[in-house]
């Protein structure tokens, strides 16, 4: 069982093209950022930030809020949680940071950030999970094989959906606030982190059983 601090992040975005590739972090740019805490001892706590507007600016200080946010919490000895960050989204951060310094080096997000992730251990628990499967495997098929339960929210009376954040983002980010539909967002982006706490626990068990 771990003892350091864990922290858990899952980024929400919106893409910048009309055919993105997830695997090219320049089609994307970032709206809100999902975290988590777990500390060795105590309750975990889950929180959702969201960018304000959709200047540069307002996403460069969405990144520097999640920088602080997480060193708040935590020191070098941290471990941070993903599934599927090596691939989307510390790649996407990275970039989206270095952007907003080619605009505004004096926020200096690009440094923030690759101090932060070069001071931490980050294990990808989707790798994880390839590993036992011998393929990739979804996030919610991951919980459902290790049976663990994740908040499921509704909008409009059909369950939300991964697919559906970029165009709630757009809404968000918008001149036309939407309290309700925020409320949806946040518990949306926070079933993604929650139970990442749990999952990394049963992986680590399975591998000592291993």
């Amino acid at each position: 069982m771990p003892h350091n601090h864990r922290i858990a992040i899952d980024i929400e975005t919106i893409p910048l093209v009309n055919d993105p590739d997830f695997q090219n972090p320049e089609h994307w740019t970032v709206f809100a950022v999902a975290l988590g805490h777990a500390p060795p001892h105590g309750d975990t706590n889950v929180t959702v930030l969201f960018r304000n507007t959709p200047t540069l600016t307002a996403e460069g200080e969405l990144i520097n809020d999640t920088i602080d946010w997480i060193a708040d919490r935590t020191d070098s000895g941290r471990t941070i949680l993903s599934y599927n960050g090596n691939n989307y989204d510390l790649p996407v951060l990275r970039h989206r940071a270095s952007r907003i310094d080619d605009v505004d080096s004096g926020m200096s997000v690009s440094r923030r950030l690759a101090l932060l992730l070069d001071t931490s251990n980050h294990v990808d628990l989707i790798q994880d999970m390839k590993d036992r499967k011998g393929d990739w495997v979804s996030l919610d098929d991951a919980l459902e094989i290790h049976q663990i339960t994740a908040d499921e929210p509704e909008w409009m009376g059909s369950k939300v959906t991964g697919a559906e954040m970029p165009s709630m983002g757009i809404e968000l980010l918008s001149d036309r606030p939407n309290t309700d539909l925020r409320r949806v967002v946040k518990r949306y982006a926070a079933s993604d982190v929650d139970p990442l706490f749990e999952l990394h626990e049963k992986l680590t068990d399975d591998r000592v059983r291993d």
